[in-house]
């Protein structure tokens, strides 16, 4: 007896094929290098264990909580470790991560440009975006729920009801407490298409009326308060290259350039001679409103940096709504799987090529004495180095988690982070600025330096190294330890 071919169980072995690529390269490794990561991890541990007997966290840390954005990594986090270890906790928030982004791309596609969903193998791209890869996990969350958002209400608008108006109200509120650029780019969205489909007051009502609540909270959090520093813009140049740079950068020059041009001959192909294709008109005007928004925004403003460039991501995910393809998109998703695939293999190849360096560096972490008292000096070479090969910036957070070290410069943002440091010595930019040493010497126990030997003669003066690797150097203070 002869049976044809099963559609479902294919699409389930894609899926499944695709979310094994996807996980492949945060699980083959001791130590996910992402930039930023160890320094949320750390923090969220601290906040877990911060009345522990077995740490002496509630001596340096305090928590402030309030109605601010930014909290939803802490608080998946927090949630995980109560069911898993520190460091697995952590690896599946990751893996949230990267599974989330394409699978709201193609929820949005799906709804905003029916009958194309092979055009959603393309926002796999965007899994291991350079956003993701410098540990911005709390943006690559709020990208998803802004996409997951967006699908919902054009869910609503074809059919509304009051379930499926409470499911995006609960997305969209759930993205202002994961990152505000992303829920801000939910709203501009959902803003620009309502007038460009001239709705009548009730669609309106209902849909402005979905980001209320961020928009409350926002203003209770005091976040909106500008702290008169001065706001930056990138030029148009900066601008246009930073398309390719926010993009598609990864660990290698030659293939970002050739995803980028390939990108461009795709977008080509996808119009010329193409009898089946037409303008989605709507999302055309969306997409176009977002550029002149993107070339608006400023890079930094205050404390807040990349504003502008956080749009790209978007702009991608947008520009997939934007045409019919007609057949030609299944040839185009061909080409996506094929560039998923080679970086794929370039971003596990540069994951497994750092844990040499980050496996010695946990050396030095383990013959830390628990609970001692800690001094990162970290010279990071912003001008050389690429942010994707600045994993040592924040590794030595690693030693909060495995031995409950106490140190500062940890991420800690008044009015988006919850975790406070509650006292004690804490020098302002030690790399370029020497410390008061005589501070140093009576509130740590050790320092740990990375690409600093200018301090080396100062820090024997008062202490012993104990610990030495390429750069890294770690110095037990006389007064230290004890």
């Amino acid at each position: 007896m002869r049976t044809g071919f099963n559609p479902q169980l294919g699409k389930t072995l894609l899926i499944g094929f695709f979310a094994t690529l996807l996980l492949l390269p945060l699980w083959i490794v001791r130590y996910p290098p992402l930039l930023d990561y160890p320094d949320h991890l750390a923090r969220a541990f601290i906040i877990v264990h911060l009345k522990d007997p077995a740490y002496r966290f509630g001596n340096f840390y305090f928590t402030e909580w309030g109605p601010y954005p930014y909290l939803g990594m802490d608080l998946s986090l927090i949630g995980l470790q109560h069911l898993l270890p520190t460091e697995a906790a952590g690896r599946v928030l990751l893996s949230i991560c990267v599974i989330a982004v394409p699978m709201a791309g193609w929820w949005f596609l799906r709804q905003a440009n029916p009958g194309h969903d092979a055009l959603a193998l393309w926002t796999v791209l965007l899994s291991y975006d350079p956003f993701f890869l410098d540990g911005f996990i709390n943006f690559q969350l709020g990208l998803s729920l802004c996409f997951f958002t967006l699908g919902f209400w054009l869910r609503y608008l074809e059919k509304p009801t009051t379930l499926r108006w409470v499911t995006a109200l609960t997305l969209a509120t759930c993205g202002y407490f994961t990152h505000l650029i992303a829920f801000g780019i939910t709203g501009f969205v959902v803003l620009v298409y309502s007038l460009a489909r001239l709705f009548n007051l009730r669609q309106i009502l209902w849909s402005w009326g979905l980001f209320v609540p961020g928009v409350i909270l926002f203003f209770l959090s005091h976040i909106s308060s500008y702290n008169g520093k001065e706001t930056q813009f990138h030029s148009l140049a900066q601008k246009f290259f930073a398309v390719r740079s926010e993009l598609l950068h990864s660990y290698s020059l030659w293939l970002e350039v050739v995803a980028f041009w390939v990108l461009i001959v795709c977008i080509f192909a996808a119009w010329f001679g193409n009898r089946e294709f037409y303008w989605n008109s709507t999302w055309l005007i969306v997409f176009f409103a977002m550029v002149g928004l993107y070339l608006a925004l400023p890079n930094e403003v205050g404390d807040a940096w990349l504003i502008d460039v956080r749009l790209i991501p978007a702009l991608f995910l947008l520009l997939l709504g934007t045409a019919k393809l007609g057949r030609r998109q299944r040839v185009l998703a061909l080409v996506a799987v094929v560039l998923f695939g080679m970086r794929t293999v370039d971003i596990v190849r540069n994951f497994i090529s750092q844990q040499s360096a980050l496996l010695n560096t946990e050396h030095a972490i383990q013959m830390l004495p628990r609970n001692t008292r800690l001094l990162p000096i970290i010279n990071v070479d912003i001008v050389n180095d690429d942010l994707l090969h600045q994993v040592y910036a924040h590794f030595w957070a690693y030693a909060i988690i495995e031995r409950g070290v106490l140190a500062p410069y940890l991420l800690d943002f008044r009015g988006r982070t919850p975790l406070r440091i509650n006292k004690g010595y804490i020098p302002d930019d030690p790399e370029t600025r020497p410390p008061d040493w005589n501070e140093v010497y009576n509130n740590y126990d050790y320092v740990w330096t990375y690409d600093t030997d200018y301090y080396r003669g100062y820090l024997l003066a008062f202490g012993t190294e104990v610990y030495h690797s390429e750069r890294l150097r770690v110095f037990r203070l006389h007064n230290g330890a004890k």
